[in-house]
């Protein structure tokens, strides 16, 4: 007489819930091998390597159906390509987390740089490598139309949109100082030095070279004020300056609810002799 085991021997010998098994049943991927007489089902030990092999598959994360479907006609073939497909998801799976920690990493570096500043309100001349973005020129004159303008970088370049969340910034005139609105830009970018960020349609560079900075405590408003002072600032010094700024909030009221949280970067290409 074959053993007959009980599904919560079953569920001691292999290490998985009597729930699950039931589960399993539910849902075709796992049968019992017949009913007992006291109307209680049975399995018998080839049960036992069955219900192994759907634990270890479940645990590689293979879909029940694909299982359920091996399992019908089992073959050589068709475990080496279960295998296959589960081996490239988890090199995906790998390159997107060590994407998150880079982003993370990244994020964090910033927020504690920002928070480390020595002192705010002040002309800054800074020095940059030429720094690779995603780049959409398309005249904005409100947040309406950020958010607009930013969904189009998650369409085309396939970004989460958690992605851009601290690091998008805008392109100002210089040109039309004098008739803009603050809240009003010729386009935005994004930072885009990650391996995962491959933006090849949008792709574009911030030159390297010298920015004439200033980091403020305020919003786009606080910051549109502040351009005559730039622009003096660089007549004085016999300054030439590029035709555009690049303007980003580094902090805002919906990373803390602190009033005076917010603080805006205002940089101007310098253009040497």
């Amino acid at each position: 007489m074959k053993v007959q085991l009980s599904v919560h021997e079953l569920s001691k010998i292999v290490g998985v819930s009597p729930r699950t098994i039931r589960y399993y049943a539910t849902q075709g991927l796992f049968e019992h091998s017949g009913i007992q007489s006291n109307g209680y089902r049975y399995y018998t030990i080839e049960k036992i390597e069955e219900l192994r092999l759907i634990v270890y598959l479940r645990y590689l994360d293979v879909p029940m159906k694909e299982i359920k479907t091996y399992l019908e006609n089992r073959s050589f073939e068709d475990y080496d390509a279960i295998l296959e497909r589960q081996l490239a998801h988890t090199h995906e799976k790998i390159r997107h987390l060590q994407f998150l920690e880079a982003r993370l990493e990244k994020r964090l570096n910033s927020i504690r740089h920002i928070r480390s500043l020595p002192k705010l309100d002040t002309i800054a001349i800074q020095t940059h490598p030429a720094r690779r973005i995603l780049r959409i020129n398309e005249k904005m004159t409100g947040p309406l139309e950020w958010e607009k303008a930013m969904l189009k970088f998650e369409q085309q370049e396939h970004l989460p949109p958690s992605l851009i969340i601290g690091d998008i910034g805008f392109f100002v005139d210089l040109n039309s100082l004098d008739s803009r609105h603050p809240t009003e830009f010729t386009g935005l970018y994004l930072i885009s030095d990650e391996p995962l960020l491959f933006g090849e349609t949008l792709v574009d560079f911030l030159p390297a070279g010298r920015w004439l900075t200033y980091i403020c405590q305020g919003d786009h408003q606080q910051a549109a004020k502040l351009y005559p002072i730039l622009m003096a600032y660089a007549e004085k010094e016999n300054m030439i300056l590029a035709d555009y700024a690049i303007e980003r909030m580094l902090l805002n009221h919906f990373i803390s609810s602190a009033p005076t949280i917010s603080i805006t970067e205002i940089a101007i290409p310098i253009i040497d002799g």
